[in-house]
């Protein structure tokens, strides 16, 4: 599905369950791998490189690109490779953005707790924003300029690597996995 809150579009979708199931295998592994904290913007004491079969993991994602670009053949390479951001409590990641001409953030586990954290808040504030992933886009003062999403486990967006985006800080004893990588050299062929 394609979101258009503002100028730049963004792609959602829900991965399969398949991959879905590899990336969660993934993410065990890549616990104790490679620290790549020192050169990501996450305010996130554990930021592991992603251990993927890397053909497998661009076959995957190759069908998402080509419906958000609406081109079926493309070329482009994965940069550093994907990583991966086991978030705890009051952990976030500052405004920012990426490298590259597309970046992709996926939701492998996101624990329910967060929902009921964001639910709490529902009737008491217009910007209810505890685990949210924030997309801000402000070229105009008559749009809003920002877009708020409650990801959930199986969640893939894909969006301009220069669209700077944010991710909220929540307060419960869990943790969540999320996944990023960026598209580079990306050829319309």
């Amino acid at each position: 599905m394609i979101l258009n809150f503002f100028g730049p579009s963004i792609y959602q979708s829900e991965l399969s369950d398949e991959f879905l199931s590899y990336l969660q295998e993934v993410a065990r592994q890549s616990e104790e791998g490679d620290d790549v904290g020192y050169s990501l913007a996450g305010n996130i004491d554990s930021q592991k490189n992603a251990v993927v079969d890397p053909k497998r993991f661009t076959n995957e994602i190759y069908p998402h690109i080509q419906e958000y670009l609406n081109h079926k053949s493309l070329s482009f390479h994965l940069g550093t490779g994907p990583w991966i951001n086991y978030m705890k409590k009051h952990e976030f990641n500052p405004l920012h953005t990426h490298d590259g001409t597309l970046s992709s953030v996926i939701f492998i586990d996101v624990p329910e707790e967060i929902e009921k954290e964001v639910g709490q808040w529902e009737g008491k504030t217009n910007c209810a924003c505890a685990g949210a992933l924030e997309f801000i886009h402000a070229k105009s003062s008559t749009c809003p300029g920002h877009a708020k999403v409650i990801p959930k486990t199986g969640d893939m967006y894909i969006f301009p690597a220069d669209m700077p985006h944010t991710v909220y800080p929540f307060s419960s004893d869990v943790t969540r996995i999320s996944m990023s990588f960026n598209v580079h050299n990306l050829q319309f062929n």
